[in-house]
């Protein structure tokens, strides 16, 4: 598995930050760019993808989630077939999940969803009573991350009979009881988001300055010449902030593009 979503070819993703990007931070902030070790730069690339992974809150490429309860056998699987994947914690049973307009409702933590391969309701009885809710239930928003479930065969009242109708009728919480294996992230992120390139290539040329310690200004002489210079890397990140969030007043910028509009309510009765 390749340790890079964005820059599988080392050699071509340093040459590009080095010929495209950091020839001008040289010139302009008078630092050697060739004495800059292709390890290193490549360094800078990982750990700015790792920090756009984390902030965008998005993998950059198709992960599988499975439970935390997950057995090692499925892990060990998974990982003997370069597959990407993580664990979360599974999902509360709420009283209210069939209740109303609810329709069985699940908000994946990761987004945009793929596909779900499973969702399991596992009731915590010694007996480890366990129902797989049938594919043909699960209706998906795959960019809002929402799993509804909407009961479409007649499998739905033998199961649900022998161990969730206590908790249905008896309308209790019971935690981490629904188990959700599913497939989330960018299919294809350096196609269908070019700026995201973009965003990291400067995300790593700002760790570089941020490592070179320049001070906020000096002066630097050459050939009986002098010159000042200012180094204020809050600026370079505004820049990031703007590709990542929108400018001021805009419908967002790759946030919104990933994930879509976002919307939150303040206030109180």
């Amino acid at each position: 598995m390749a340790a890079s979503v964005l820059f599988p070819v080392k050699s071509t993703a340093v040459a590009a930050l080095r010929a495209d990007r950091l020839v001008l931070l040289a010139s302009s902030l008078g630092f050697n760019a060739a004495a800059l070790t292709d390890d290193y730069l490549y360094g800078k690339l990982l750990a700015a993808e790792a920090k756009a992974q984390r902030e965008l809150r998005v993998f950059f490429a198709p992960t599988v989630m499975i439970p935390e309860e997950a057995a090692q056998a499925e892990i060990d699987a998974l990982e003997l077939a370069g597959t990407r994947y993580a664990q979360e914690a599974a999902y509360d049973y709420d009283p209210g999940f069939f209740h109303g307009e609810s329709w069985g409702f699940i908000q994946a933590r990761q987004k945009p969803l793929i596909s779900v391969q499973s969702i399991k309701l596992v009731y915590p009885m010694p007996t480890q009573s366990v129902f797989d809710v049938p594919a043909d239930w699960i209706r998906l928003d795959r960019r809002y991350g929402h799993i509804r479930l909407v009961p479409g065969t007649m499998q739905f009242s033998a199961p649900l009979a022998v161990f969730v109708m206590p908790a249905l009728g008896g309308g209790r919480f019971v935690p981490n009881m629904i188990q959700v294996r599913y497939t989330a992230g960018l299919r294809n992120a350096a196609a269908d988001y070019p700026d995201l390139l973009d965003l990291v290539y400067k995300m790593a040329a700002v760790g570089i300055i941020e490592d070179a310690m320049m001070p906020s200004s000096g002066s630097i002489s050459a050939d009986g010449l002098s010159q000042s210079l200012s180094v204020d890397v809050s600026k370079y990140q505004d820049v990031i902030d703007r590709l990542m969030n929108g400018q001021p007043g805009s419908n967002g910028g790759l946030r919104t593009a990933i994930h879509g509009v976002t919307l939150g309510f303040i206030g109180g009765a």
